[in-house]
């Protein structure tokens, strides 16, 4: 049975006014009130809309969502009257100035500043304002100043333009002083700390940030402790939660709460394939399905086996497929079956990535196991998203594909 691909289409709404009825009349006339620094031809612009044009309830919607969209104007209203479009705005600041106060070094400031979201020259608004707060807050914890406090505040000038100021006071860093595992942890402490990005603070270790409290340091301790134990047959490991407890001033003791759980291991493991696959090309893959039965599961060696499938797949050429994995858990046992479909026929038009804020484009693209123009191959698809995964570079990686 032929899979076909998921079309995602994201619709973002801005709704204003609700009518029953549409009506249509053509405009003669257009006002535009309030401006100070944006001229008419550029609200004109934004609001994409000319003499002679059909009006519409939806069309000044439209006209809404367009200028408010710019992140130019706090306030707009939109009316129709005999024939009159009447365009009403009320612009945001402009921010002058942006000042920092409490912080000296000026690699630091550079490095917390990377990526700010509020600039000179550009609008003032207090929701962009309480994001840049919590994007520095977040920034700041980051580089082990657990402690910081910032406060904000803003200075209204003349000509409707405002300067910023923020106050840093940063504390000491916070440093970890002991690193500690509870709960059904199965290992001793000693392996698990060898396992994790964090690290206890001695006083040799100048040169080391992984010494103090960092949250991101510590979700990619998370993830690094789950893989472990998914990899040595703890396939319902939980790490329930981890956080730091103060000891002293500025020194934490750090903790991660596991519950390992049943330890699980392979059982019955099949390959369903289309019928007009010959089966002699796969019996790789059932050698090693009679190799690791009775072994502790382990989430390398699945990705294994799909490695397997793909270099077969890929050596005689069966281009349009998808491989899918069906888990069913009795006791301590999970069988297993790999699912191999042939797919519709879809090439890749084109891959967008967003939120690398930091890392190159092209360090993802090397992670990436088709390329545009490519036919689609579910099973790379699915090895590009985990070899970009396995960087531990990001909190989270989502992805969704659209049919055209």
């Amino acid at each position: 049975m032929m899979n076909k691909l998921v079309t995602i289409l994201k619709i973002f709404l801005f709704c204003v006014f609700i009518s029953t009825s549409a009506y249509s009349q053509i405009i003669n006339k257009i006002l535009i009130k309030g401006n100070e620094r944006i001229s008419n031809k550029t609200i004109l612009m934004f609001s994409n809309v000319e003499l002679e044009d059909e009006i519409s309830n939806i069309k000044i919607n439209s006209i809404l969502k367009d200028l408010y969209e710019t992140d130019f104007f706090e306030d707009v209203k939109v009316s129709f009257e005999k024939n009159t479009l009447t365009i009403s705005v009320k612009e945001y600041p402009i921010i002058q100035n942006v000042n920092y106060t409490g912080i000296k070094s000026k690699s630091l400031l550079e490095e917390i500043n990377t990526d700010k979201l509020i600039r000179e020259k550009s609008p003032y608004n207090l929701t962009t304002l309480e994001y840049e707060k919590n994007r520095l807050s977040k920034k700041i914890k980051e580089l082990g100043y657990y402690d910081s406090k910032i406060n904000i505040t803003v200075e209204n000038l003349d000509q409707n333009l405002v300067s910023i100021n923020f106050n840093i006071e940063l504390g000491e860093k916070a440093k970890i002083k002991k690193i500690s595992f509870i709960g059904n942890k199965i290992f001793k402490d000693s392996k698990l700390k060898r396992l994790i990005v964090s690290t206890e603070y001695k006083y040799w270790k100048f040169i080391s940030g992984k010494k103090y409290l960092n949250p991101s340091l510590v979700d990619i301790d998370q993830r690094l402790l789950k893989n472990y134990y998914l990899n040595n047959g703890y396939y319902n490991v939980s790490i329930n939660s981890s956080f730091a407890r103060l000891i002293n001033k500025n020194e934490f003791e750090l903790i991660f709460n596991i519950d390992a759980k049943d330890k699980i291991y392979f059982g019955d493991l099949k390959l369903e394939l289309p019928v007009d696959f010959e089966k002699e090309n796969f019996e790789n893959i059932n050698n090693l399905f009679k190799k690791i039965k009775n072994k502790p599961y382990s989430i390398n060696t699945i990705s294994k086996i799909l490695n397997e499938i793909d270099e077969i797949t890929a050596l005689e050429q069966y281009q349009f497929i998808n491989a899918t994995v069906f888990e069913n858990l009795v006791l301590d046992k999970i069988n297993l079956t790999f699912n191999i479909n042939e797919t519709e026929k879809i090439y890749v038009n084109k891959i967008n990535i967003y939120g690398n804020s930091v890392t190159e484009e092209s360090v993802i693209r090397n992670q990436l196991e088709i390329d545009e123009g490519d036919p689609f191959n579910e099973i790379l698809f699915n090895k590009s998203i985990n070899n970009i995964k396995s960087l531990n570079f990001f909190k989270s990686v989502n992805y969704n594909v659209s049919k055209k």
